[in-house]
């Protein structure tokens, strides 16, 4: 009587397959959303209206320069970090990666981002108008990001480098 042996061998890793973030996606819509009205702003006949309708349209000819380069600048600005973190899911070969480094991300994100509209908001000459609505929640939500890495971090040993 024969016993057949069979090698068991190791589990296949799945096929990698690039996660894309939320935050990707959410990133390349602005990007074209930004893109787009900067360059009707830039291109766009003076007498040409940007808008959503009703009290939310404007005439092109009335928009500063200054809002087409910005909202480019920002366009820009938007694809590069979703660029950035869809190569980063790319390269870390597993859904999750670090939490230091993604508080990092959103931290230096978070700083770019509000440094441009502050920089705007004043520039404009109307004094502040905006930029805080942005930087409060923002700034909250960073906020609790770092609270929740730090605890995570206290529960959980430091991950291998």
């Amino acid at each position: 009587m024969a016993v057949e042996v069979r090698k068991q061998s190791a589990p296949q890793a799945p096929a990698r397959r690039p996660t894309y973030r939320v935050s990707a996606v959410v990133l390349m819509v602005l990007a074209g959303i930004a893109a787009l009205l900067g360059a009707v702003i830039l291109l766009g006949g003076e007498d040409q209206y940007v808008g959503l309708g009703g009290d939310l349209t404007w005439r092109v000819g009335d928009i500063g320069s200054v809002w087409g380069y910005g909202l480019l600048v920002a366009a820009a600005a938007c694809l590069t970090g979703a660029l950035g973190l869809i190569r980063r899911s790319m390269d870390a070969g597993t859904a999750q990666g670090d939490p230091r480094a993604d508080l990092l991300v959103h931290a230096v994100v978070f700083l770019v981002v509000n440094a441009f509209l502050w920089v705007q908001d004043i520039a404009l000459g109307g004094g502040l108008d905006y930029a805080y609505w942005v930087t409060i929640p923002w700034g909250i939500g960073l906020l609790g990001h770092a609270l929740a890495t730090i605890r995570a971090g206290r529960a959980s040993p430091a991950p291998p480098r």
